[in-house]
Parts: structure tokens; C-alpha cells; sequence
């Protein structure tokens, strides 16, 4: 009878959206963080921040506090948005290889912008380390086809 009533109870819930997952999850963190925030002292030295920049005029680039901050919570909801597509429609494992790659591409870009030297021992890690991610992807992939032509 408990088996029958847990089965039927799994039945009545639906799986999220991606979009419902984000919005939790930051619902969460600001429920979480906001009186931490308050609490630390952050949350004033960020509104005298932002009043003092306003009275000044302007920051970088003539751009105020606000704009500024404007500007990073956009950019960040829309990589947030792109994360949580990717994981939706394809898999967490993609997104791993997605977020990996591009700091794959930013530690080139360091080496080769600022003159970074990197001994042996550290490109073999940066080797092993993306080496070993795309050996599980095109693993995961072989074991998906061959699993296909069993059916």
C-alpha cells in the first residue's frame, strides 16, 4: 500500500523548467545572502558605493556605479541562462566541456597576452586535465551509438 501511494505521489509533481530552476535558485540565494550581506556589512559600504559614485558623476568610461552594475548582472543573467539551456537540452557534461573550453582558450590567451611561462609540468595538467574531459565525451558518445545499434 506505501509502495502504491509513493508511486502516486511521484505522479503529481512535474519536472521544472529551466527558466523555474534558475528563478529558484536565485530566489534561494537571495533569501540566503541578503541578510548575510546586511548582516557583514556589505549590503551599506554597496549603497554608499553607489550613492557616492552617483554624486561624482561618473566612473569608468563615464559610466556610473549603477550602470556598471547594470551592465555585470546582465552579463551575468545571460551566461546564467546560457548554462542552464545548455545543462536543459543537452547534458551537464556538455556544459562542463562548454565553461572548460573557454578557460582552456583563456589560459592561452594569458600565456600569450601578458607573457605567462608555464613549465612542463604545468602544460601536462592543463593536457591531462582537458585531454581527460574530451576523452568522456567522445567515450560517452561511442557507448550512446553503441548502445543504438543493440536496439
Amino acid at each position: 500500500s506505501s509502495s502504491n501511494n509513493s508511486s502516486s505521489r511521484k505522479h503529481q509533481y512535474r519536472i521544472p523548467t529551466a527558466m523555474e530552476t534558475m528563478l529558484f535558485t536565485n530566489l534561494y540565494a537571495t533569501v540566503f545572502l541578503c541578510p548575510v550581506c546586511v548582516y557583514s556589512g556589505q549590503f551599506s559600504k554597496g549603497i554608499t558605493l553607489i550613492t557616492t559614485t552617483k554624486q561624482e558623476g561618473s566612473n569608468i568610461d563615464g559610466l556610473s556605479a549603477v550602470q556598471i552594475i547594470t551592465i555585470l548582472n546582465a552579463c551575468a543573467a545571460a551566461g546564467q541562462v546560457f548554462i542552464f539551456f545548455t545543462i536543459h537540452y543537452f547534458s551537464p557534461l556538455i556544459c562542463t566541456t562548454i565553461t572548460t573550453t573557454r578557460k582552456f582558450f583563456t589560459i592561452l590567451l594569458s600565456v600569450r597576452n601578458f607573457g605567462h611561462v608555464f613549465n612542463f609540468a604545468q602544460w601536462s595538467s592543463i593536457f591531462m586535465v582537458f585531454g581527460g574531459l574530451y576523452f568522456e565525451i567522445v567515450s560517452k558518445n561511442f557507448g550512446t551509438k553503441s548502445k543504438m545499434k543493440n536496439i
